[in-house]
């Protein structure tokens, strides 16, 4: 399963709140296509699982993985850069590591 740093999990609820979204949502994990029709990782609020996800609490924050994602996230962990710029003025970024690796 996708595991999910105390970091991460904070920066996750501070999104949360800074939004407004209600506490009992989760974070949902998905296959995301973009415009020019490459496919990545989508990170939205839910307040449900979608049929099929994979459901974890980590750190106080709900975890879904969508099912096509779960086997290929099982060793991996959302982390956070907290300011992968050079200037020191960019926002946090959510970061996939090898499970061990951080």
């Amino acid at each position: 399963m996708l595991q999910c740093t105390p970091t991460a999990a904070a920066t996750l609820e501070n999104v949360r709140a800074a939004n407004d979204i209600p506490d009992d949502f989760g974070v949902r994990v998905f296959a995301a296509q973009a415009p020019d029709g490459s496919v990545g990782l989508g990170i939205d609020f839910r307040a449900e699982p979608a049929a099929g996800d994979a459901v974890t609490e980590q750190h106080g924050t709900t975890i879904m993985v969508a099912p096509e994602l779960a086997d290929q996230l099982s060793d991996v962990t959302l982390d956070v850069v907290p300011d992968p710029t050079a200037d020191g003025n960019g926002e946090p970024q959510l970061v996939l590591r090898p499970q061990g690796e951080g």
